[in-house]
């Protein structure tokens, strides 16, 4: 029994230090742009100002920060990993709402991302984020049009930021074409469920005792959880400046959103 003991303590100690190392992703810095970063070089310029324009204007409007990245390679990283590693670390949407989103694409490895900062993930829910790259992001970047496959997913992304914050837009394409509410209801009923059963998981049953002594490693083995910038409870990052233009202003995202390849 000693023995057992120890060589769980052993894992445990393991499992910790792996959390601690295994994400430590080499990130790049946001341009001055802030709201299109095309470290891959794949988005033309006239699409790359349209994007700007258009995050400039929600953010001016409404605090949120929708922000676009392509890299050349993810690294062997985690697309969902390395695009809420980005969030967190630039900081991307307001310190108190964290309505950050971040749109990422990694050409090497034809997968892209779709991540929400804690204040719109009621709105941006993991079904209609998936739909949103499903519906205007992949059918054009199987086709390699980049430009437009992005453009028309951050379209998308950000009328919906408008709706959640009932605010007269001002942009120079049909809103009417991006929005569609119809699978909303569905999707809260789908998240309440899942919350309830894990509830039920966490405080039913004969062993409160063993979930109380693993509850904090699992905890911190969770991206969703507690509220931090960091994977695993680590310190928060409060944005800033990079060099002039606009920042990230300290949100804080929870692994809410989507991914596909293409």
């Amino acid at each position: 029994m000693k023995k057992v003991f120890q060589s769980f303590c052993i894992l445990i100690v393991l499992c910790i230090i792996m959390s601690c190392t295994a994400f430590a992703i080499d990130l790049p810095k946001p341009t001055n742009e802030f709201f299109v970063n095309d470290f891959a070089d794949v988005i033309d310029e006239e699409t790359e100002n349209d994007i700007m324009a258009i995050g400039a204007s929600l953010y001016k409007q409404t605090t949120a920060q929708v922000v676009v990245v392509t890299v050349d390679s993810l690294d062997g990283y985690d697309v969902d990993e390395y695009a809420l590693e980005l969030g967190r670390e630039w900081g991307v949407g307001d310190e108190d709402k964290n309505n950050g989103v971040v749109l990422l694409m990694a050409v090497s490895e034809r997968k892209v991302t779709i991540q929400v900062g804690y204040g719109l993930e009621g709105r941006l829910t993991d079904g209609k984020t998936g739909r949103i790259l499903d519906n205007y992001a992949v059918p054009y970047l199987k086709d390699n049009d980049y430009s437009k496959g992005l453009s028309e997913a951050y379209k998308a992304i950000v009328t919906e930021v408008y709706a959640e914050y009932d605010v007269t837009p001002q942009v120079d394409y049909d809103m009417d074409e991006y929005y569609n509410d119809d699978s909303d209801a569905m999707d809260r009923v789908v998240s309440l469920i899942i919350i309830v059963i894990v509830l039920l998981i966490i405080f039913g049953g004969r062993h409160g005792r063993r979930r109380f002594f693993f509850g904090p490693f699992f905890g911190g083995f969770h991206g969703g959880s507690g509220g931090n910038d960091d994977f695993f409870g680590g310190s928060s990052h409060s944005g800033g400046s990079f060099g002039g233009g606009f920042s990230g202003g300290g949100g804080s995202f929870g692994g809410g959103g989507s991914s596909r390849g293409f």
